[in-house]
């Protein structure tokens, strides 16, 4: 992933943190040259140092992932950025955003117990309360585990990207912030609230 200096997000424990608060991801791979694509949810297992997801079987894209380096995309908050708040000559509109790339080889779970496993941390991170897995050997739910198939991502590379006008003077990000914070975008708020943060955390 192309990431100017300023905008590294470097902190592994911010990354870890990301991914797991926008854990709904798109995995990518291909077939051939052709560029397949799945959004999905995942679960990260910090000490396995993995990615955990399922699709449907009808979903082709699990036939081309196994023994495959592939790539998952978390996406967080994002906002357009008008060059009038800048109050600078010279300026042109741009994009803040945040991103996670994670990068790693592909396994797909052939295990029925591993399986089991995966659905059911999967489930405990999104629902902790949740009662379905207590119920993962009634017929109905193995039928339904029959129509799926799972699978890891042994992880190689995660890349972060924050760019939040971090290249801009502290006044030019306050203006920003101020500019994004009275937005009725949810979105605008969440870059706003992250710019904040960086802001505070550098002692300003």
């Amino acid at each position: 992933m192309y990431i100017p200096k300023p905008f590294t997000m470097s902190d592994p424990a911010e990354i870890e943190s990301f991914i797991r608060k926008h854990s709904f991801g798109i995995l990518m791979s291909d077939d051939n040259g052709t560029p397949l694509a799945t959004h999905l949810p995942f679960f990260y297992d910090a000490e396995q140092n993995a990615l955990f997801s399922h699709m449907a079987k009808e979903n082709p894209q699990w036939q081309h992932l196994d023994g495959r380096t592939v790539l998952a995309v978390f996406s967080g908050p994002h906002a357009y950025i008008s060059p009038a708040w800048y109050e600078l000559p010279a300026s042109v509109p741009t994009w803040n955003y945040m991103a996670v790339h994670v990068y790693g080889k592909c396994s797909v779970i052939e295990s029925e117990g591993e399986l089991a496993e995966v659905l059911e941390r999967t489930v405990r991170f999104y629902e902790p309360d949740s009662d379905l897995p207590s119920q993962a050997d009634e017929m109905f739910y193995r039928n339904m585990m029959k129509a799926i198939v799972g699978f890891r991502i042994d992880i190689t590379d995660m890349q972060g990207v924050a760019k939040l006008s971090q290249n801009k003077p502290v006044a030019v990000q306050e203006r920003v912030i101020a500019n994004l914070g009275v937005s009725a975008d949810v979105g605008a708020k969440a870059v706003a609230d992250q710019m904040r943060t960086r802001l505070k955390g550098i002692g300003l």
